[in-house]
């Protein structure tokens, strides 16, 4: 018995030793060539280049039997986010059956240049366990269709019917011509690449005309066209990717020539001082010109410095009146009207208005004069007057323990003087600033330093009453243009509710509970009185009693098997502690 242990436990160790012995020896690779694993050579870099899609390299993962399974990894594309690599590498070709050994194959395949720098590996299933290949490092090698960009980066302008231009300065002399004297640009050649590209080529009306990265051109380059190439050594120099052709045309900043806003001012429906009434119609214009053709944009300075867009179509989108050539104004300079129509409608119109003129020169900001920000020496200012009016801004309300205070925001112009033209009104109750009625207190009317020509009205609440919620608040203004009620919902700044019963005072609730309480114990009462005279005139007399069973006796001895129609109930009794009808089985 021992020898057979001892024989069966070297047998074991034996076993388990050439187990360890295969996972020690078996051997997975990732390789460029479909070789047994012995003579194929570990990739450390695995490099896929795309000449367009897809990719004309293939890689191999070999192994040796008896490994199975056999699959390329990815041991970082989680941390690096690229998951569609994860979904190429599962999708492995086997091609074990040709080539004679364990072996699956990527080619063909559709690479993105995001994997550079991503891990793989090939990994193998061997007895319930994994082998795994040495990693390698992906570098996916491209070079994209290079651009003709500016120094700033910015793309050309594409003209619809025209194509790409850019834009040299150019300074006219007396006999109209672009003089030298003008700014010159420099242009780049972008491309993205992998490596990044180490030779370029410029091309002007398609023959070369220099090299490098960038180049500088001037007046010259009117009325031509430009092109780049640029190359990292995956093309051939005869072949290298080419960019988009660019036309070079004269460059005349957009300025503004003149405009109507003193005219405006100085007659109707302009007042003194600025000042408009609400529901007016302002026309504004600007005259505008250069190359290439100007827009303008309209701009608005608030009472409180903020600057933004007017209310008017703008830019490309704008409303423009093109001028024919005239006199000496070259047939290439743009000269245009830009329009803006006005609709006072509120105090939101109030402010300092101006156009500016812009030179759209590339896909970036535009050039503009005077600046988006700061408007020039003339300018239009708006004062709106009017009727008091709701702001946009809703009531809304401060809590403090059992204090509350009610904002209502409202704007007008001229201000509603206290004390008549401003007035709370609770219940029908007028509180002018500064007084008070039971727990309600109007403090004050302050200026919203945010909204020009808008107000807030304080009411405070001292304390907080439930019945507060039902009253009816409402602000009442006025001043020379007209009057406004702004309704104040107490029940929603307080958090109640719009039904009958939340409308109730409590104690009239108490006063129905009790009402119907009342009256549900009288019906009780009286059906059971009721009840109680019916069951003894029907039940106590003899001669019914007897009849009564002489015809319960006759009608069981005619049809003893006749089927009921109704159950049959034990007579019932009414008792008056519970209010309801018991049975008299349940009774005795």
């Amino acid at each position: 018995m021992g020898l057979l242990l001892i024989t069966l436990i070297t047998v074991l160790g034996m076993s388990s030793a050439q187990m360890m012995s295969q996972v020690m020896v078996a051997q997975v690779k990732i390789t460029d060539a479909p070789y047994p694993v012995a003579n194929a050579e570990q990739l450390n870099q695995v490099v896929w280049t795309m000449h367009g899609t897809p990719t004309k390299e293939a890689i191999y993962c070999v192994s040796e039997a008896p490994v199975s399974q056999l699959r390329f990894v990815c041991t970082d594309c989680l941390e690096k986010n690229i998951t569609d690599m994860v979904n190429v590498l599962n999708a492995a070709q086997d091609i074990t059956r040709r080539v004679g050994f364990p072996a699956v194959t990527l080619r063909d395949i559709n690479v993105n240049t995001n994997w550079t720098g991503a891990t793989i590996m090939c990994q193998a299933a061997l007895n319930g366990g994994t082998v795994d290949s040495s990693p390698a490092t992906v570098d996916v090698r491209y070079l994209r269709q290079p651009h003709v960009v500016d120094s700033n980066g910015q793309s050309p302008v594409l003209i619809g019917n025209q194509g790409y231009r850019f834009f040299v300065e150019c300074v006219r002399g007396a006999d109209g011509l672009c003089q030298q004297s003008g700014r010159r640009k420099t242009l780049k050649c972008n491309v993205q690449s992998n490596p990044p590209a180490t030779q370029y080529r410029w091309l002007k009306n398609g023959s070369p005309s220099g090299t490098g990265a960038e180049i500088t051109i001037g007046t010259e380059m009117i009325g031509q066209s430009i092109q780049c190439q640029a190359n990292n050594g995956l093309h051939d120099e005869s072949n290298m990717p080419l960019s988009q052709a660019v036309q070079i045309d004269p460059y005349s900043s957009a300025k503004l020539l003149k405009d109507n806003f003193q005219q405006l001012q100085s007659s109707s429906p302009f007042l003194a001082n600025n000042r408009i009434e609400m529901n007016q119609q302002v026309n504004l214009g600007c005259q505008v010109e250069g190359n290439p053709r100007p827009i303008v944009y309209w701009r608005m300075r608030k009472p409180n410095g903020d600057v933004i867009d007017a209310a008017c179509p703008q830019g490309l989108e704008g409303q423009y009146q093109e001028m024919a050539p005239e006199g000496a104004r070259s047939a290439n300079i743009v000269r245009l009207t830009a329009l803006c129509s006005l609709r006072i409608s509120n105090y939101s119109y109030s402010g300092q208005y101006w156009c500016a003129a812009c030179s759209q020169v590339s896909q970036g900001e535009p050039e503009c004069s005077p600046s988006l920000e700061t408007p020039g020496t003339s300018s239009l200012n708006v004062q709106v007057i009017g009727a008091p009016s709701n702001s946009d801004a809703p009531p809304s309300i401060e809590q403090r323990g059992n204090d509350a205070t009610v904002l209502v925001h409202y704007c007008a112009e001229p201000m509603p003087r206290p004390p008549r033209e401003i007035v709370f009104s609770i219940d029908q109750n007028d509180l002018q600033v500064g007084q008070s009625w039971e727990n309600f207190h109007f403090d004050s009317a302050v200026t919203n330093n945010t909204v020009p020509n808008c107000y807030i009205a304080r009411l405070t609440i001292s304390p907080v009453r439930e019945e507060d919620q039902y009253r009816q608040i409402a602000l009442k203004l006025q001043n020379q243009f007209g009057s406004k009620q702004i309704p104040v919902s107490m029940d929603a700044l307080l958090g109640g509710d719009s039904t009958m019963v939340g409308r109730m005072p409590i104690f009239w609730i108490y006063i129905a509970v009790a009402v119907a309480v009342v009256l549900f114990i009288g019906c009780v009462i009286t059906a059971c009185v009721r009840r109680r005279g019916k069951d003894t005139s029907d039940y106590n007399e003899p001669k019914s009693k007897a009849t009564l069973n002489a015809h319960e006796e006759y009608f069981n001895h005619q049809a003893p098997e006749a089927p009921r129609l109704f159950a049959q109930h034990p007579p019932e009794v009414c008792d008056p502690a519970y209010g309801v009808y018991l049975s008299r089985e349940a009774v005795v």
